[in-house]
Protein backbone atom coordinates (compact mmCIF):
# COMPACT_ATOMS: atom_id res chain seq x y z
CA UNK A 1 0.00 0.00 0.00
CA UNK A 2 3.31 2.26 0.64
CA UNK A 3 4.45 1.80 -2.60
CA UNK A 4 0.93 2.71 -4.51
CA UNK A 5 1.12 5.78 -2.18
CA UNK A 6 4.28 6.83 -2.99
CA UNK A 7 3.35 5.90 -6.96
CA UNK A 8 0.51 8.63 -6.79
CA UNK A 9 2.54 11.17 -4.99
CA UNK A 10 5.47 10.95 -7.56
CA UNK A 11 2.92 11.15 -10.19
CA UNK A 12 0.40 13.70 -9.03
CA UNK A 13 3.03 16.41 -7.42
CA UNK A 14 4.78 17.27 -10.59
CA UNK A 15 1.32 17.94 -12.22
CA UNK A 16 0.37 19.98 -8.93
CA UNK A 17 3.70 21.95 -9.31
CA UNK A 18 3.61 22.63 -12.63
CA UNK A 19 -0.34 23.88 -12.23
CA UNK A 20 0.61 25.64 -9.15
CA UNK A 21 3.23 27.34 -10.84
CA UNK A 22 1.41 28.38 -13.89
CA UNK A 23 -0.97 29.96 -11.65
CA UNK A 24 1.47 31.74 -9.91
CA UNK A 25 3.22 32.96 -13.19
CA UNK A 26 -0.29 34.35 -14.12
CA UNK A 27 -0.45 36.31 -11.87
CA UNK A 28 2.89 37.90 -12.16
CA UNK A 29 2.78 38.58 -15.51
CA UNK A 30 1.58 41.32 -17.43
CA UNK A 31 -1.33 41.42 -19.63
CA UNK A 32 0.77 41.13 -23.20
CA UNK A 33 2.84 38.00 -22.03
CA UNK A 34 -0.37 36.51 -20.64
CA UNK A 35 -1.44 36.65 -23.76
CA UNK A 36 1.44 35.60 -26.10
CA UNK A 37 1.69 32.30 -23.06
CA UNK A 38 -2.06 31.61 -23.43
CA UNK A 39 -2.02 31.65 -27.24
CA UNK A 40 0.69 28.69 -27.02
CA UNK A 41 -1.76 26.03 -24.94
CA UNK A 42 -3.16 25.29 -29.32
CA UNK A 43 0.10 24.80 -30.67
CA UNK A 44 1.43 22.76 -27.22
CA UNK A 45 -1.77 20.67 -27.80
CA UNK A 46 -1.35 19.86 -31.43
CA UNK A 47 2.64 18.49 -30.64
CA UNK A 48 1.03 16.15 -27.93
CA UNK A 49 -1.81 14.90 -29.95
CA UNK A 50 1.11 14.09 -33.07
CA UNK A 51 3.31 12.62 -30.06
CA UNK A 52 0.09 10.48 -29.03
CA UNK A 53 -0.44 9.25 -32.60
CA UNK A 54 3.50 9.22 -33.34
CA UNK A 55 3.23 6.71 -29.91
CA UNK A 56 0.17 4.67 -31.01
CA UNK A 57 1.47 4.31 -34.51
CA UNK A 58 1.68 -0.08 -33.62
CA UNK A 59 -1.25 0.01 -32.38
CA UNK A 60 -3.14 1.16 -35.36
CA UNK A 61 -0.58 -0.69 -37.74
CA UNK A 62 -3.58 -2.87 -38.66
CA UNK A 63 -7.42 -2.15 -39.40
CA UNK A 64 -8.47 -4.68 -37.26
CA UNK A 65 -6.72 -3.02 -34.37
CA UNK A 66 -7.80 0.28 -35.28
CA UNK A 67 -11.53 -0.67 -35.19
CA UNK A 68 -11.47 -2.33 -32.10
CA UNK A 69 -9.92 0.44 -30.69
CA UNK A 70 -12.75 2.94 -32.19
CA UNK A 71 -14.95 0.91 -30.55
CA UNK A 72 -13.57 0.44 -27.04
CA UNK A 73 -13.51 4.40 -26.88
CA UNK A 74 -17.21 4.30 -27.88
CA UNK A 75 -18.53 2.25 -25.35
CA UNK A 76 -17.16 4.35 -23.20
CA UNK A 77 -17.66 8.00 -24.13
CA UNK A 78 -21.71 7.33 -25.05
CA UNK A 79 -22.16 5.11 -21.68
CA UNK A 80 -20.18 7.79 -19.94
CA UNK A 81 -22.16 10.55 -21.37
CA UNK A 82 -25.62 8.46 -20.96
CA UNK A 83 -25.43 8.32 -17.38
CA UNK A 84 -23.80 12.06 -16.84
CA UNK A 85 -26.99 13.46 -18.77
CA UNK A 86 -29.68 11.20 -16.78
CA UNK A 87 -28.03 11.41 -13.05
CA UNK A 88 -28.37 15.64 -13.65
CA UNK A 89 -31.43 15.61 -15.25
CA UNK A 90 -33.64 16.22 -11.76
CA UNK A 91 -31.10 19.83 -11.61
CA UNK A 92 -32.49 21.41 -15.08
CA UNK A 93 -34.92 23.76 -15.01
CA UNK A 94 -37.55 24.38 -17.34
CA UNK A 95 -37.03 27.92 -18.81
CA UNK A 96 -39.29 28.96 -21.96
CA UNK A 97 -37.46 28.82 -24.87
CA UNK A 98 -37.93 32.39 -26.21
CA UNK A 99 -34.94 33.12 -23.45
CA UNK A 100 -32.49 31.18 -25.44
CA UNK A 101 -30.35 32.37 -28.50
CA UNK A 102 -31.23 31.13 -31.82
CA UNK A 103 -28.69 28.61 -32.57
CA UNK A 104 -26.87 27.81 -35.59
CA UNK A 105 -25.36 24.94 -37.50
CA UNK A 106 -22.68 27.69 -38.19
CA UNK A 107 -21.70 28.44 -34.60
CA UNK A 108 -21.41 24.75 -33.95
CA UNK A 109 -18.94 24.51 -36.76
CA UNK A 110 -15.41 26.24 -35.08
CA UNK A 111 -15.76 23.17 -32.21
CA UNK A 112 -16.56 20.15 -34.39
CA UNK A 113 -13.31 21.57 -37.00
CA UNK A 114 -10.98 21.13 -33.42
CA UNK A 115 -12.58 18.04 -33.14
CA UNK A 116 -11.73 17.11 -36.54
CA UNK A 117 -7.79 19.13 -36.56
CA UNK A 118 -7.41 16.53 -33.70
CA UNK A 119 -8.41 13.54 -35.27
CA UNK A 120 -6.27 14.63 -38.16
CA UNK A 121 -2.91 14.74 -35.70
CA UNK A 122 -3.15 11.96 -34.08
CA UNK A 123 -3.58 10.13 -37.62
CA UNK A 124 -0.76 11.80 -38.91
CA UNK A 125 1.32 11.00 -35.94
CA UNK A 126 0.20 7.48 -36.41
CA UNK A 127 1.43 7.81 -39.94
CA UNK A 128 4.85 9.05 -39.13
CA UNK A 129 5.32 6.60 -37.08
CA UNK A 130 6.78 4.51 -39.71
CA UNK A 131 9.57 6.97 -40.41
CA UNK A 132 10.46 6.11 -36.98
CA UNK A 133 11.56 9.78 -36.19
CA UNK A 134 11.22 9.66 -32.22
CA UNK A 135 13.96 5.96 -32.90
CA UNK A 136 16.54 8.06 -32.25
CA UNK A 137 18.36 10.08 -29.03
CA UNK A 138 17.14 13.57 -30.25
CA UNK A 139 13.79 12.45 -31.19
CA UNK A 140 13.34 10.61 -27.91
CA UNK A 141 14.11 14.10 -26.37
CA UNK A 142 11.89 16.30 -28.81
CA UNK A 143 8.52 13.71 -28.95
CA UNK A 144 8.55 13.51 -24.87
CA UNK A 145 5.21 13.79 -24.20
CA UNK A 146 5.97 13.86 -20.35
CA UNK A 147 7.97 17.24 -21.10
CA UNK A 148 4.97 18.21 -23.50
CA UNK A 149 2.30 17.85 -20.56
CA UNK A 150 4.19 19.48 -17.91
CA UNK A 151 4.55 22.30 -20.64
CA UNK A 152 0.41 22.16 -21.20
CA UNK A 153 -0.13 22.08 -17.54
CA UNK A 154 2.23 25.33 -16.97
CA UNK A 155 -0.15 27.36 -19.59
CA UNK A 156 -3.06 26.29 -18.38
CA UNK A 157 -2.04 27.17 -15.18
CA UNK A 158 -1.39 31.13 -16.32
CA UNK A 159 -4.75 30.80 -18.16
CA UNK A 160 -6.52 29.82 -15.25
CA UNK A 161 -5.31 32.70 -13.22
CA UNK A 162 -6.88 34.97 -15.30
CA UNK A 163 -10.74 33.31 -14.45
CA UNK A 164 -12.35 35.77 -12.10
CA UNK A 165 -14.71 34.04 -9.19
CA UNK A 166 -16.89 35.63 -7.34
CA UNK A 167 -19.00 34.56 -4.17
CA UNK A 168 -21.75 33.50 -6.24
CA UNK A 169 -20.26 31.59 -8.93
CA UNK A 170 -19.21 29.03 -5.60
CA UNK A 171 -22.92 28.71 -5.04
CA UNK A 172 -23.93 24.77 -4.00
CA UNK A 173 -26.04 24.70 -7.32
CA UNK A 174 -23.01 25.09 -9.45
CA UNK A 175 -20.85 23.10 -7.16
CA UNK A 176 -22.55 20.38 -7.51
CA UNK A 177 -22.52 19.87 -11.43
CA UNK A 178 -19.08 18.56 -11.55
CA UNK A 179 -19.63 16.69 -8.30
CA UNK A 180 -22.53 14.82 -10.41
CA UNK A 181 -20.06 14.24 -13.31
CA UNK A 182 -17.48 12.73 -11.64
CA UNK A 183 -19.98 10.68 -9.47
CA UNK A 184 -21.28 10.04 -13.14
CA UNK A 185 -18.33 8.75 -15.00
CA UNK A 186 -17.16 6.39 -12.33
CA UNK A 187 -20.45 4.85 -12.40
CA UNK A 188 -19.83 4.34 -16.09
CA UNK A 189 -16.43 2.93 -15.55
CA UNK A 190 -17.96 0.43 -12.80
CA UNK A 191 -20.68 -0.38 -15.25
CA UNK A 192 -18.16 -1.09 -17.98
CA UNK A 193 -16.07 -2.88 -16.41
CA UNK A 194 -18.55 -5.44 -14.69
CA UNK A 195 -20.31 -5.66 -18.47
CA UNK A 196 -17.05 -6.20 -20.08
CA UNK A 197 -14.45 -7.66 -17.79
CA UNK A 198 -12.39 -4.98 -18.06
CA UNK A 199 -10.00 -4.41 -14.88
CA UNK A 200 -12.13 -1.98 -12.65
CA UNK A 201 -8.88 0.11 -11.99
CA UNK A 202 -8.17 0.28 -15.85
CA UNK A 203 -11.84 1.25 -16.58
CA UNK A 204 -12.30 3.73 -14.15
CA UNK A 205 -8.76 5.73 -15.12
CA UNK A 206 -10.26 5.40 -18.69
CA UNK A 207 -13.91 7.31 -17.63
CA UNK A 208 -12.17 9.98 -15.40
CA UNK A 209 -10.20 12.01 -18.53
CA UNK A 210 -13.49 14.00 -18.34
CA UNK A 211 -13.27 15.45 -21.84
CA UNK A 212 -9.64 16.65 -21.20
CA UNK A 213 -8.08 14.29 -24.24
CA UNK A 214 -4.61 15.48 -24.64
CA UNK A 215 -3.86 14.91 -20.97
CA UNK A 216 -5.70 11.70 -21.10
CA UNK A 217 -4.47 10.08 -24.20
CA UNK A 218 -0.85 11.25 -22.72
CA UNK A 219 -1.39 9.67 -19.29
CA UNK A 220 -2.62 6.33 -20.49
CA UNK A 221 -0.56 5.57 -23.09
CA UNK A 222 2.46 6.09 -20.62
CA UNK A 223 0.84 3.66 -17.73
CA UNK A 224 -1.07 1.44 -20.19
CA UNK A 225 0.39 1.32 -23.77
CA UNK A 226 0.13 2.71 -27.00
CA UNK A 227 -3.34 0.80 -27.72
CA UNK A 228 -5.09 2.52 -23.62
CA UNK A 229 -3.36 5.72 -25.00
CA UNK A 230 -5.61 5.50 -28.48
CA UNK A 231 -8.87 4.49 -26.32
CA UNK A 232 -8.54 7.06 -23.79
CA UNK A 233 -8.12 9.97 -26.30
CA UNK A 234 -11.07 9.10 -28.86
CA UNK A 235 -12.85 8.48 -25.88
CA UNK A 236 -12.34 11.82 -24.40
CA UNK A 237 -12.67 13.10 -28.27
CA UNK A 238 -16.20 11.72 -28.60
CA UNK A 239 -16.91 12.89 -25.43
CA UNK A 240 -16.67 16.68 -26.57
CA UNK A 241 -18.70 15.91 -29.82
CA UNK A 242 -21.20 14.05 -28.06
CA UNK A 243 -21.27 16.93 -25.61
CA UNK A 244 -21.68 19.45 -28.63
CA UNK A 245 -24.50 17.75 -29.94
CA UNK A 246 -26.18 17.20 -26.65
CA UNK A 247 -25.59 21.14 -26.12
CA UNK A 248 -26.57 22.19 -29.54
CA UNK A 249 -29.75 19.71 -29.55
CA UNK A 250 -30.61 20.09 -25.98
CA UNK A 251 -29.05 23.08 -24.22
CA UNK A 252 -32.40 25.10 -24.48
CA UNK A 253 -33.94 22.69 -22.06
CA UNK A 254 -31.50 20.74 -20.11
CA UNK A 255 -28.73 23.13 -19.99
CA UNK A 256 -27.76 21.72 -16.54
CA UNK A 257 -27.77 17.98 -18.27
CA UNK A 258 -25.77 19.41 -20.99
CA UNK A 259 -22.82 21.34 -19.12
CA UNK A 260 -22.42 18.09 -17.13
CA UNK A 261 -21.96 15.96 -20.47
CA UNK A 262 -19.38 18.59 -21.97
CA UNK A 263 -17.73 18.12 -18.89
CA UNK A 264 -13.66 19.99 -18.89
CA UNK A 265 -14.34 21.19 -22.17
CA UNK A 266 -17.65 23.49 -21.20
CA UNK A 267 -15.10 26.02 -19.79
CA UNK A 268 -13.30 26.53 -23.01
CA UNK A 269 -13.97 25.06 -26.39
CA UNK A 270 -17.87 24.27 -25.57
CA UNK A 271 -18.58 27.22 -23.65
CA UNK A 272 -19.56 29.86 -26.61
CA UNK A 273 -21.77 27.34 -27.55
CA UNK A 274 -23.46 26.99 -23.60
CA UNK A 275 -23.95 30.67 -24.11
CA UNK A 276 -25.94 30.69 -26.96
CA UNK A 277 -27.90 27.68 -26.39
CA UNK A 278 -28.28 27.83 -22.79
CA UNK A 279 -28.24 31.44 -21.96
CA UNK A 280 -25.71 33.84 -20.16
CA UNK A 281 -27.11 32.84 -17.15
CA UNK A 282 -24.96 29.36 -17.34
CA UNK A 283 -22.15 30.59 -18.09
CA UNK A 284 -20.71 30.15 -14.62
CA UNK A 285 -22.03 26.90 -14.23
CA UNK A 286 -20.37 25.81 -17.33
CA UNK A 287 -16.86 27.88 -16.19
CA UNK A 288 -17.03 26.54 -12.21
CA UNK A 289 -17.94 22.82 -13.41
CA UNK A 290 -15.13 23.12 -16.83
CA UNK A 291 -12.67 24.42 -13.85
CA UNK A 292 -13.00 21.94 -11.36
CA UNK A 293 -13.13 19.00 -13.52
CA UNK A 294 -9.55 20.17 -15.65
CA UNK A 295 -7.77 20.52 -12.62
CA UNK A 296 -9.30 16.84 -11.35
CA UNK A 297 -9.10 14.65 -14.05
CA UNK A 298 -5.01 14.08 -13.27
CA UNK A 299 -5.68 13.04 -10.05
CA UNK A 300 -8.59 11.00 -10.54
CA UNK A 301 -6.65 9.49 -13.17
CA UNK A 302 -3.20 9.10 -11.58
CA UNK A 303 -5.29 7.81 -8.83
CA UNK A 304 -6.48 4.59 -10.73
CA UNK A 305 -4.15 3.89 -12.99
CA UNK A 306 -1.46 3.32 -9.64
CA UNK A 307 -3.90 0.36 -9.32
CA UNK A 308 -3.62 -0.66 -12.12
CA UNK A 309 -1.87 -3.94 -13.51
CA UNK A 310 -1.15 -5.29 -16.99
Amino acid sequence: MAAVFYNILASVIPILLFLIGGYGLGKMLAKPLIRQAVTGITPVVWVILFVIGLESGEAFSSLAAGLSILKHAALYAFTISAIVFVLIMPLNRQRQLADTERSSWAALWYPIKECLIAFSLVLLGAFFYRLQWHDNPVGAVAFNISYWLYILLLLIGIDLAQVAINRSWLAPRVLVIPALVMLGSMLAGILISWVTGEQWAIALALSTGFGWFSLSGALAGQYLGEAYGSVALLNDLMRELIGLTVVFLLGGRYANSSIGVCAATAMDTTLPFVRKACNYEYVPTAIISGLILTVAAPFFMMFFLSFATL
